[in-house]
């Protein structure tokens, strides 16, 4: 197993993306190489921004500013890496990046391993323009990791069968389980960017309404995006400045203190106006290990993880007030709260730690490598 070589593809332009990426990096057990630049990626790790602007100022030149010769000339460098480095697997982060790249994999026959994180399965434009890619995926030595169960039906749709996919979310690590949070804090948290899928706006006016029954209560916002200026003006507007807190973005160990001093974790995903949705929130499985209660919605893969009436509470998307009712129970029912907090921790030990997730990645890429 230690002799296997797998390159890991992310699309995100100037660095490395995400938590399952890094993840990968630090805890898979094989020799590992990482790209990132483009869905078709061609820059390696630790790759300095000077020499990246170098080299896509080159490839620009090379193609006499061509798109079409651009792309042929970035698939020949992803094809001269794939040799050189003697790659066995591709594990890909986003089914589209998976999609992008295996023409050439193909070539080499190279076996593909791509997660279905979100968006790329779920927003119109890029499902429309990805189809006859992910059928032809599908039709090729590949297998796929979806973080959400109703995923798995779009899947079979572009081609997939039962035995490409492989259900698992990425899982909490084992910091998140050591957590006592704070029950008796008055404290609700949320964390996630300022997006139209995490309808950040939603749980700021359900907040407002807890309020007029908890004056004491408080909400810590954590993260940014495109609705981070909207979201103050709403707070200024409904008069509660000085009990909600947006402190932006955060680290893991931040993440860890916040955890610590809350009570309940909230969270009102919905499915945005483009068919754009979440996958499962990672934070929201962090947030049970760490033994909060979780009030979100009844959306994509949060299903999944929260289970309604014992871990937490799921409402319809849109439906304020019954993510306010919910709230103000738990702030009455402090005893609910630990109930909750401690079913939640143990479901989430037993079905999503980090440590499961990264053992079933580990078997798919065996799987995908063996002859």
């Amino acid at each position: 197993m230690k002799n296997l070589k797998i390159l890991i593809v992310t699309p995100g332009l100037n660095k490395p993306m995400g938590p399952f990426v890094k993840n990968y990096i630090d805890k898979l057990p094989f020799e590992k190489v990482v790209l990132f630049g483009g869905f078709v990626p061609y820059f390696y790790l630790n790759t300095s921004l000077k020499r990246q602007k170098i080299i896509r100022y080159l490839f620009t030149v090379l193609s006499l500013m061509n798109q079409k010769r651009l792309e042929i000339l970035i698939k020949k460098r992803f094809k001269k890496i794939l040799l050189k480095e003697k790659i066995d697997c591709v594990v890909a982060d986003y089914l589209n990046t998976g999609a992008a790249v295996k023409s050439i994999c193909e070539e080499l026959n190279i076996p593909i391993v791509a997660n279905v994180l979100g968006y790329e399965i779920n927003k119109k434009d890029v499902v429309d323009g990805n189809k006859k890619n992910y059928e032809s995926l599908a039709n090729y030595k590949s297998y796929v990791i979806p973080v959400a169960k109703n995923m798995i039906p779009k899947l079979k749709n572009f081609g997939f069968e039962d035995e490409q996919i492989i259900y698992s979310p990425i899982g909490a690590k084992e910091d998140f389980f050591k957590i006592n949070p704070t029950y008796d804090a008055y404290q609700f948290l949320a964390i996630g960017r300022f997006t139209a899928t995490k309808a950040p706006q939603i749980s700021i006016k359900a907040f407002a309404k807890v309020l007029q029954k908890f004056p004491q209560a408080k909400l810590i916002f954590a993260g940014d995006g495109e609705l981070f200026e909207e979201c103050k003006t709403l707070i200024e507007e409904l008069q509660i400045g000085d009990r909600v807190e947006l402190v932006g973005w955060i680290n893991q160990e931040d993440q860890l203190q916040l955890f610590r001093k809350s009570s309940v974790f909230i969270q009102h995903s919905v499915t945005a106006a483009n068919g754009d949705a979440e996958g499962t929130p990672v934070v929201i499985i962090e947030a049970s290990a760490a033994g909060l209660p979780v009030v979100s919605t009844k959306h994509s893969g949060i299903i999944d993880t929260v289970i309604d009436g014992k871990t937490g509470f799921l409402v319809d998307e849109h439906d304020l007030d019954s993510m306010a009712e919910k709230m103000i129970f738990l702030l009455e029912n402090q005893n609910v709260m630990r109930e909750f907090g401690d079913y939640g921790k143990e479901f989430i030990h037993q079905n999503f730690s980090l440590n499961k997730h990264l053992d079933t990645v580990t078997q798919t890429i065996l799987k995908a490598v063996a002859p």
